[in-house]
């Protein structure tokens, strides 16, 4: 008896980026909202066996940190985008593909709208088809950036685009028609990823400025950091404050000291989400995140996400 392939369609519009990041259960991520402003956001996901083809957007500057699905690589090409994001310390611009091993933890910081096409392809598929593609293996770790021609990443979106658009529509006697079509997408996009593998940059390690950048949020977010301040960072990283400030200017566009605080105020909110207006006291929760002027705290909070803390607390 021949088996049937499971397809699962996801749609969700949010005004919560904490809604948008747990949509994608079988991803280990975390969101945080870094430009000012009421966050608009969306995810059309199509999902075929342990293949995830799916167009996200958001309407603020989020940054992701986080794996794939387990065992699977993943993939993402701009729809649309106006000026360059940062991956690990890499650029990315419009025709860039992002591409992310199993079991790699990685930064994306992109523009403030970001719209984008994203692949999660199981890792034995993606094998695969290199050996069928190209007659040989992967002649390196897929996790970097690769510049497509403009030619090959229109062709990629115009694909993209269209395969999510029928999956939409299908019904239950056209599962193997939309089986089939994400196979023959996934396929288009891995060999052009495979054709400019020889032209690409792959890497180990972040490169300088994002590997400061990574240490420095680690340890202004770590349990009991709240009064860590820029000197006491610098200090504990050995490199001094023009280097913490240039490294933030370059792999974030932000300030050291306004991506620390925007990044501390998104455990904030996080924290207020999961919390009982009964249990917790807004002011322990800032102070514990170093913020010890309520006021200033308040005003922050609510220019960063268009609403006050405690419309967050009673949200829940």
């Amino acid at each position: 008896m021949t088996s049937v392939t499971r397809v699962q369609s996801t749609s969700l519009h949010t005004e919560d980026f904490c809604e948008l990041q747990e949509a994608l259960t079988d991803w280990d991520q975390e969101y945080f909202q870094l430009s000012p402003g009421k966050f608009k956001g969306s995810v059309e996901l199509v999902q075929v066996g342990a293949t995830q083809i799916m167009r996200e957007c958001w309407g603020r500057k989020i940054r992701y940190r986080g794996t794939t699905p387990p065992g699977a690589f993943g993939f993402a090409l701009a729809l649309e985008q106006t000026e360059t994001s940062d991956w690990v310390g890499y650029k990315a611009d419009r025709d860039t593909v992002i591409l992310q091993a199993p079991g790699r933890e990685a930064d994306l910081v992109p523009t403030d709208h970001w719209d984008a096409l994203v692949l999660s392809v199981p890792e034995e598929e993606v094998h695969t088809l290199t050996r069928a593609l190209s007659g040989g293996e992967l002649s390196g770790e897929l996790h970097g950036t690769i510049t497509l021609s403009k030619e090959a990443a229109a062709r990629l979106r115009h694909l993209g685009r269209d395969f999510l658009t029928r999956a939409k529509s299908h019904s239950s006697d056209s599962v193997s028609l939309v089986a089939s079509q994400a196979a023959q997408f996934v396929r288009a996009f891995v060999w052009e990823v495979i054709r400019e593998q020889e032209r690409a940059k792959f890497f180990a390690e972040p490169v300088k400025q994002g590997a400061i950048v990574r240490h420095a949020t680690d340890l202004a977010t770590t349990p009991g950091s709240g009064k860590l301040g820029l000197a006491d960072i610098c200090a504990q990283l050995g490199i001094s404050l023009r280097t913490l400030h240039y490294a933030f200017q370059d792999v974030t566009g932000m300030s050291s000291a306004a991506w620390l605080r925007r990044t501390r105020l998104n455990h904030v909110h996080t924290a207020l989400k999961k919390a009982s207006p009964r249990d917790v006291k807004i002011k322990d929760v800032a102070q514990e995140n170093g913020f010890f002027h309520y006021g200033h705290f308040s005003e922050q909070y609510s220019r960063l996400y268009g609403f006050a803390p405690m419309q967050t607390l009673h949200a829940t």
